[in-house]
């Protein structure tokens, strides 16, 4: 390979891997209803490791994604380098279907994160987890104490 193609090959090479690893794991499809410009308040968390996809063959993000989480939901980007066709997103809360926390041989704790009617799932590592799971609980809580309508009954002529 001749020299002065390199530079323009690895950059071609690097933006078609991240492209299609956006695709892949699912960021892509989140970024089209949840992508945002704005920044956050709350509690921010750097180079978090973390995976978006589904289960079985998640695409997996070593020390690379920056975590926000408030009252009102997480937002997630990526290390600039990796960002080509994955945007910064927000994840509101009451669009969060559950946060589970798991455990893998007794060392790592992750929470993982299930949006509603979107099929990749958020995998996040280690403090980060707990906080999340504990935002998206009082959320729930505070969903759940709204007072309830009255149900109208209709009555019946017999």
């Amino acid at each position: 390979m001749q020299p002065q193609y390199f530079l323009p090959m690895f950059a071609a090479a690097w933006f078609g891997m991240t492209g299609l690893f956006a695709y892949l794991g699912g960021w892509a499809r989140l970024a089209k209803k949840y992508r945002t410009e704005r920044t956050e308040e709350g509690e921010s968390f750097r180079f978090v490791s973390g995976a978006i996809g589904n289960r079985f063959m998640p695409v997996h993000y070593g020390n690379c994604l920056f975590v926000t989480l408030n009252p009102n939901g997480i937002r997630l980007s990526i290390l600039l380098p990796f960002r080509f066709l994955s945007p910064p997103l927000f994840v509101p809360w009451a669009d969060v279907a559950s946060v589970t926390e798991k455990r893998f041989l007794f060392v790592f704790r992750y929470a993982v994160i299930l949006v509603k009617e979107q099929w990749p799932q958020i995998t996040l590592r280690g403090q980060v987890a707990d906080v999340a799971r504990r935002l998206h609980l009082s959320h729930s809580e505070v969903r759940s104490n709204k007072p309830l309508q009255p149900i109208a009954h209709k009555s019946r002529s017999g």
